[in-house]
C-alpha cells in the first residue's frame, strides 16, 4: 500500500483500487464509490464518507468497521436477508428488501445518483427527497 502510495505521488498516478476491507480503502483512497449489486450507490470523498456516510448500505458497512479501541462498543447494522442474484435484480432500488429505512416508493422507483452536498452523491430516495425538501 504504500508502494502504491509512493508511486502515485512521485508519477502523479491516478488508481482504480477495488477493495472490501474499507481500513485500505480508507488509507489509500482520496474519493470512494460504493457499489451494491453493480450499481453506485454513494460516491464522495475518503474523508466525507467516512464521517458522513448517508447511504443506508454504505452506513451498515462501515458499521462493521472494526474500532481499534479495545472495550469500546459500536452500534452494528445488521442487514436482513441474503442479497439477490444479480441475475434477477429487485424492482426499484435494488436495496430495498434489505434496507432498514425503505418505504414504498423504493419498491418502485429507481434512484438516480444525485448531489446531496458539494461533491457526495447518493442514489437513495429517502437521502434526495430530504435534500429537495
Amino acid at each position: 500500500m504504500n508502494l502504491l502510495q509512493e508511486l502515485q505521488e512521485r508519477l502523479s498516478l491516478t488508481y482504480l483500487f477495488v477493495a472490501h476491507d474499507l481500513s485500505v480503502v480508507k488509507h489509500i483512497s482520496d474519493r470512494v464509490a460504493v457499489m451494491y449489486l453493480g450499481r453506485i450507490v454513494e460516491i464522495t470523498t475518503s474523508d466525507q464518507l467516512y464521517a458522513s456516510p448517508q447511504h443506508p448500505y454504505t452506513q451498515a458497512l462501515m458499521s462493521a468497521v472494526p474500532i481499534a479501541q479495545p472495550g469500546r462498543k459500536k452500534n452494528r447494522t445488521v442487514l436482513a436477508g441474503d442479497v439477490p442474484s444479480p441475475a434477477n435484480i429487485p424492482s426499484g432500488c435494488p436495496f430495498h428488501p434489505r434496507c432498514p429505512e425503505r418505504e414504498d416508493a423504493c419498491t418502485k422507483i429507481v434512484p438516480d445518483l444525485l448531489q446531496i452536498q458539494d461533491g457526495h452523491h447518493v442514489a437513495c430516495l429517502l437521502r434526495t427527497k430530504q435534500k429537495t425538501n
